[in-house]
């Protein structure tokens, strides 16, 4: 057998093997067609059960589709109406909104001038408590002063009815007094200090110049002599003359003889008198 030989068979073998499996596969897949109908009858009535079951869940369904469709509608008319009375509301909300803005802008602009007012009134207020403070403390002060002047009062209303009496003593003794220096003729308005003392010295020295005499005597100021007190000079029971006090001293004096009433010469030794018995 030559090679186209071998060639050949070997080519009717594989077709032999590639027929063999044709054949294989359509018995494999032969079927019962009248088991196959009746099995896609059965089917097709399980289907058209299904189906007529489907169409009353839809219709069902699409029943109530339409009433929750009728319910949505009558809630979006429902919510529609209460969208317009929503943004009707919003307008008087807004419209409030702007009230209250202005309003809080002028409530801002009180608050700012009113707190500008309590800052004024604070400082006031110090000021006041200040004022209060300097006035408790002067009216303390001029309590204490009143206490004080109460006292004061008391006591001087004491001391004035002290006085009083005293006055009254002193009137009776003026009166007294008075009686007394009238009975010597003495007058009762002479003032103490042109009431001449009743004090008799000597004459310790005379000065003589031309045209004036002048005399130092034993008493001063210690016996109450003053200036322009006078002094009258004696020599025993014999009147010299009178002379005024020019100057003094605690127990001398200087008096200068008065030439008009000089009636003898003065001596060393004579006596004077502010008085004479």
């Amino acid at each position: 057998m030559n090679l186209i030989g071998k060639i050949f068979v070997v080519i009717i073998v594989v077709l032999s093997l590639l027929f063999m499996g044709l054949a294989m596969a359509v018995y494999s897949t032969h079927k019962n067609w009248l088991a196959a109908v009746n099995d896609q009858k059965d089917e097709i009535n399980m289907l058209r059960s299904e189906h007529e079951q489907n169409t009353s869940k839809y219709r069902l369904a699409e029943s109530n589709f339409r009433l929750e469709i009728d319910s949505a509608e009558q809630q979006v008319r429902k919510l529609e109406s209460e969208r317009v009375a929503l943004v009707a509301r919003n307008d008087v909300i807004q419209t409030e909104v702007n009230e209250l803005k202005q309003a809080n802008r002028d409530a801002t602009a009180a608050v700012s001038s009113t707190q500008e007012n309590n800052s004024q009134l604070a400082r006031e207020n110090v000021g006041l408590q200040t004022e209060i403070i300097s006035a408790q403390e002067a009216s303390d002060a001029a309590f204490a002063k009143t206490l004080v002047a109460t006292s004061q009062l008391h006591d001087a209303a004491v001391k004035l009815n002290q006085e009083i009496e005293r006055n009254a003593q002193l009137t009776e003794q003026v009166a007294g007094m008075t009686t007394v220096m009238r009975r010597h003729d003495l007058n009762p308005a002479t003032r103490p200090g042109d009431v001449k003392p009743r004090v008799d010295g000597y004459v310790s020295d005379i000065t003589r110049r031309a045209g004036s005499e002048s005399i130092e005597v034993t008493i001063g100021a210690d016996d109450g002599l003053k200036r322009g007190h006078t002094l009258e000079v004696y020599r025993g029971g014999k009147y010299l003359g009178r002379a005024e006090v020019l100057q003094t001293t605690p127990d001398r004096a200087v008096a200068r003889i008065i030439p008009s009433l000089k009636k003898w010469r003065i001596q060393e030794g004579d006596r004077v008198a502010t008085r004479l018995n």
